[in-house]
């Protein structure tokens, strides 16, 4: 059975709008995908238009890699938020907190690195 996740992606953050040092491995999992997520539909020119991405969905279905990719947008009837989905397994969710995030890539934008794995003490 698929998940429905509801994601305010600044309870992932710290104060300053970056990560937390401390943040468990699985945080950090999750955080670069929601924010692959979020990077993805605010690239393209049509925000509008739902867009299959090149993000391989994360579930594990029967304990295998679900074959998947995200399809993502944002929801028109909540510009303030990001749905997507997996077509294969129909993982969802909707990502709410991603504008003027790190990972929020509309014009302009203050790009601050934002990898788990670029930071300081990270695993």
């Amino acid at each position: 059975m698929a998940n429905t996740w509801y994601t305010n992606i600044q309870d992932f953050l710290d104060l300053d709008g970056l990560p937390p040092v401390d943040l468990p491995h699985a945080g950090e999992l999750l955080l670069d995908y929601f924010g692959s997520i979020i990077e993805a539909v605010t690239t393209r020119d049509e925000r509008s238009t739902t867009k299959t991405t090149d993000i391989e969905c994360r579930r594990r279905p029967r304990h295998r890699r679900c074959s998947g990719r995200i399809i993502a947008a944002i929801d028109e009837g909540d510009p303030d938020t990001i749905r997507w989905i997996c077509p294969a397994c129909s993982d969802n969710g909707f990502i709410s907190g991603w504008q003027e995030s790190i990972w929020d890539e509309r014009p302009p934008h203050n790009k601050r690195s934002h990898r788990i794995a670029d930071k300081p003490g990270s695993r």
